[in-house]
């Protein structure tokens, strides 16, 4: 695609998202962008930073001011640390996002974050869905949802539909949502939890979505540049 702009995030400058401008269908709405973070995901460096920003967004470092601190203070100010942090048992990739969602744990565990699992160990899982879009979860995965503290991990956060759609299904199996994280949040809540962003819609303010029929670039007759979603775009 032409028109490239590259938008630097403000929580890590070395991270950047890449839209194009344009007139663009996604599976509910039109956009006047399309936002490329397939480099973001998939890329080793990348997805590493990406999960070291949503880890903040969580964890707040020990910072120790004086190196003499002894090993028993450092515990005990890392308990109190972890003490008020609702603990994460199981994170939930979406998009195309498990490789964040790997490095995610990583850092989760750097910053003694809590998890009530009773070996200690995050589960990372990848959900699947009908073709009605609705999450599906088999036997074999339900007991890394029942009674477990989840973080869902997406792309984005657009309209805050499919976010909807995922808590509803961890809550109908028994799971408790501890947080909402996406590399492009368009929104900042959905259904009373906050949507902790890597970019938000400050960082792109004129971002647009429109259903169909309310499109401003359908009604001025401007042609569909490509179909799109969070994995990609194809050209029409």
């Amino acid at each position: 695609m032409e028109n490239v702009v590259e938008i630097h995030s403000r929580l890590n400058d070395k991270l950047v998202l890449k839209v194009t401008p344009g007139h663009f269908s996604s599976d509910r709405f039109h956009v006047n962008y399309y936002i490329d973070m397939s480099s973001l995901k998939t890329r080793q460096s990348d997805a590493k930073m990406v999960a070291e920003v949503m880890a903040s967004q969580y964890v707040k470092k020990v910072k120790v001011e004086n190196d003499k601190l002894s090993h028993f203070a450092n515990v005990s100010a890392l308990a109190e640390l972890t003490a008020n942090k609702k603990p994460i048992d199981t994170i939930i990739c979406m998009d195309g996002c498990e490789v964040i969602g790997a490095y995610l744990v990583d850092e989760l565990m750097k910053g003694g974050f809590p998890c009530n699992t009773k070996h200690k160990s995050f589960y990372v899982i990848a959900p699947e869905f009908d073709n009605t879009g609705q999450m599906v979860v088999r036997n074999n995965v339900k007991n890394m949802i029942k009674g477990r503290n989840v973080l869902v991990v997406l792309a984005s956060a657009m309209s805050g539909h499919t976010i909807t759609k995922a808590i509803g299904t961890i809550l109908a199996y028994g799971g408790k949502v501890t947080g909402l994280s996406v590399i492009f949040a368009n929104v900042d809540k959905v259904d009373g939890y906050p949507v902790y962003g890597v970019f938000t819609h400050e960082d792109l303010p004129n971002f647009k979505l429109s259903l169909p029929d309310e499109c401003e670039y359908c009604k001025a007759g401007k042609k569909l540049t490509a179909v799109v979603n969070s994995y990609g775009y194809e050209s029409l």
